[in-house]
């Protein structure tokens, strides 16, 4: 199997990172570093970006790797990919149904996942199901 750092380097993805002063999907999160993060790559002879808010708790202390913001996203993806309802997803994650703060987390990933897609293409189930990922 193939590794999130093999995937990277194939697609000569990488990241750049300007720190910001919060994250729009989480504005309670005080104690972290929020960043801006734009990921570019080549896939097939096609350069895309996709730029993503990200943010990593205090005890990281550099700026997140292309790798990083990848798995992450990857990892919210597959949360919604194998899910296939709110409901679902609420209960994988342990998420209350009737929570307006849950559902909203679950449309910030759904959002994500296709901005994930657009910038993989083809490559996106691989990405999510077929490459080691953290």
């Amino acid at each position: 199997m193939a590794t999130l750092a093999h995937f990277v380097a194939r697609h000569n993805i990488v990241a750049s990172a300007e720190l910001v002063d919060s994250n729009p999907h989480c504005p309670d999160w005080h104690d972290a570093n929020h960043y801006r993060v734009t990921l570019r790559g080549c896939f097939n002879g096609h350069r895309r970006q996709l730029t993503v808010p990200f943010s990593m708790g205090y005890a990281h202390t550099s700026e997140p790797t292309a790798a990083d913001v990848l798995d992450c996203l990857a990892s919210d993806a597959v949360s919604v990919d194998c899910a296939g309802s709110f409901e679902n997803w609420a209960a994988d994650l342990g998420y209350d149904t009737d929570s307006r703060k849950a559902e909203r987390t679950y449309r910030i990933c759904q959002q994500q996942a296709e901005k994930l897609r657009a910038f993989l293409g083809e490559h996106y189930s691989t990405i999510l199901y077929q490459v080691e990922r953290l």
